[in-house]
């Protein structure tokens, strides 16, 4: 937390000296209140008139100023929320292919939303409020302390009743806090992942299923959220029963000395409510001190690994592809059965590779681990001299992309889908030849919106937008992975001759029905499993 507060040190300045102010004003609205009550045992009319005028004023003063210093910390506090959730988008920016998937998308949800918005109310949010309370403590001390020395002891005391024994239930609500966000992060994976087989459970007339399955999480969701509330309001509870002994307590104290004279009679009326002011903020102090501490996992799972992906993802020198990417001894298996072994093969610079073979040999497995997106094979895979594994993502997507049959589109324009956000003045006609090599010819303008994942068009016409995305900013590899798998046959011939005629473009597909026209036009066609 302290590393986001440095990153806004200069208006979190600003905003803890506006809190003192605020608190300085409320303090004073409960001392003028001895001079109000004194009046009316005086039955001084003027006087009462006066100090209320003043009262009023002053806490005129405090409502207009509140106001705009609860503007500025909302403020303040999504600044930071942004900064949080931009560490977030660098750890995964900086994560590797494995890396990524080892969560799903509904576990990154979750730490976007639910972690954040957790952070956000418990721990940021809760610490202003802990300065505004720790600095009514002090003022609501000393004006007590005005009235009477003995004040100072008895408060001291209180004091340390009502924040030590809270501090000890500090660690079930550690506990809860974590399960809340484990809770959060499994129904947001479990929602997002029947959500997305909404068309399947239609097709198949089971769309009740999807009702159950998520009544199912829900269900689990709602025994984690009933755990924490109970955790929470425990700990409450028991602050507040503590908040209204010390009440009590300051209140027959005032009242004592009230009867011995030690102290005017108006100021049982403000003692009260200044007492009521120090205990509600120990009170409120101690519960925020307590969420606050429960969130320091969130932190830390926010963070981690941050900085290390962050250097990870730059790249230590410029990837060059002169010669050759060479497969040397390649094993690669799943849950014990063998996809690929002992795999020998070389890609010329330049040349143009078919990779062929029946379902299950191993094609699309070997582009996935020539592309880096694999790594726990053994043998080794060379781009000229340099061993694939010792490479970051940063250097190899500088050589080489993916082009997938399983293209994913973004809710945005046919320019952006296909540029990846590029400078629009710079990408006009480079957007447009690609366009034009990828044959998208169902396009009224680059501004037309794709709806997610291109639920608006066909899977012929994904293809070729996935395809106009590599024509757009070429590689000197193409990965292409059944690329042209949902074009009809002469477009599927067209596009391909795009790569096949590029003399500085090498080439490795994999294809379950090679184009007899073009089988020539390879280098090499590469059957494994043959």
């Amino acid at each position: 937390m302290k590393t986001y507060l440095r990153h806004q040190r200069g208006r979190t300045g600003i905003n803890v000296v506006w809190i003192i102010v605020n608190v300085l004003l409320y303090t004073g609205t409960s001392v003028l209140l001895t001079f109000t009550t004194n009046a009316i045992f005086s039955r001084d009319m003027k006087a009462l008139l006066l100090w209320s005028a003043i009262n009023l004023s002053v806490w005129g003063t405090f409502l207009i100023s509140n106001y705009f210093q609860a503007v500025f910390q909302e403020k303040l506090t999504q600044r930071i929320m942004i900064d949080v959730r931009d560490t977030i988008s660098r750890k995964i920016v900086g994560s590797s292919y494995a890396q990524y998937h080892k969560q799903t998308t509904g576990e990154y949800l979750s730490e976007y939303v639910n972690d954040v918005g957790n952070i956000e109310s418990n721990a940021i949010k809760n610490l202003f409020s802990l300065l505004s309370d720790g600095t009514t403590v002090v003022f609501a001390t000393i004006a007590l302390a005005a009235y009477h020395l003995l004040f100072i002891p008895m408060i001291l005391f209180l004091s340390i009743l009502m924040l030590k024994i809270p501090s000890r239930l500090g660690k079930p609500m550690t506990v809860a806090t974590t399960e809340m966000s484990n809770g959060n992060a499994a129904f947001s994976n479990q929602v997002t992942n029947v959500l997305n087989g909404f068309d399947v459970l239609l097709n198949a007339n089971k769309l009740s299923k999807l009702q159950e399955l998520v009544k199912t999480a829900a269900k689990r969701y709602a025994e984690v959220k009933v755990s924490y509330t109970k955790t929470n309001a425990r700990i409450s509870n028991s602050i507040a029963a503590l908040s209204i002994f010390c009440q009590v307590m300051v209140d027959i104290m005032t009242s004592i000395l009230a009867i011995l004279g030690a102290i005017p009679l108006g100021a049982i009326s403000s003692t009260g409510s200044i007492a009521a002011s120090i205990f509600n903020s120990l009170s409120s102090l101690s519960n925020d001190a307590v969420q606050i501490k429960a969130t320091h996992p969130l932190f830390d799972k926010v963070i981690q690994g941050s900085s290390k992906s962050a250097m990870a993802h730059e790249s230590t020198q410029e990837p060059a592809f002169q010669h050759a990417l060479k497969v040397v001894d390649l094993s690669y298996s799943i849950n014990g059965n063998k996809i690929l072994d002992h795999l020998n093969l070389t890609f010329e610079r330049g040349g143009k590779y078919a990779i062929v073979g029946r379902s299950g040999v191993g094609k699309s497995t070997l582009l996935k681990i020539l592309d880096g997106q694999i790594t726990d094979y053994t043998g080794h895979v060379y781009i000229d001299d340099q061993d694939l594994r010792t490479m970051t993502m940063t250097a190899l997507t500088k050589i080489s992309q993916y082009v997938d049959q399983n293209v994913y589109l973004f809710n945005d324009s046919v320019a952006n889908n296909t540029s990846l956000w590029a400078n629009k003045q710079k990408s006009g006609n480079s957007l447009q030849q690609a366009l034009l090599k990828a044959k998208v010819d169902f396009v009224k303008s680059p501004d037309q919106m794709i709806e997610e994942n291109g639920q608006n068009l066909s899977g012929g016409q994904k293809q070729r937008l996935a395809l106009a995305r590599f024509f757009y900013s070429p590689k000197p590899i193409a990965f292409v992975d059944e690329g042209t798998s949902a074009l009809d046959a002469e477009t599927a011939r067209q596009v391909t001759k795009q790569f096949l005629n590029d003399p500085d473009m090498t080439l490795i597909e994999v294809s379950h029905h090679l184009d007899a026209q073009l089988k020539g036009a390879y280098d090499q066609v590469i059957n494994l499993g043959a």
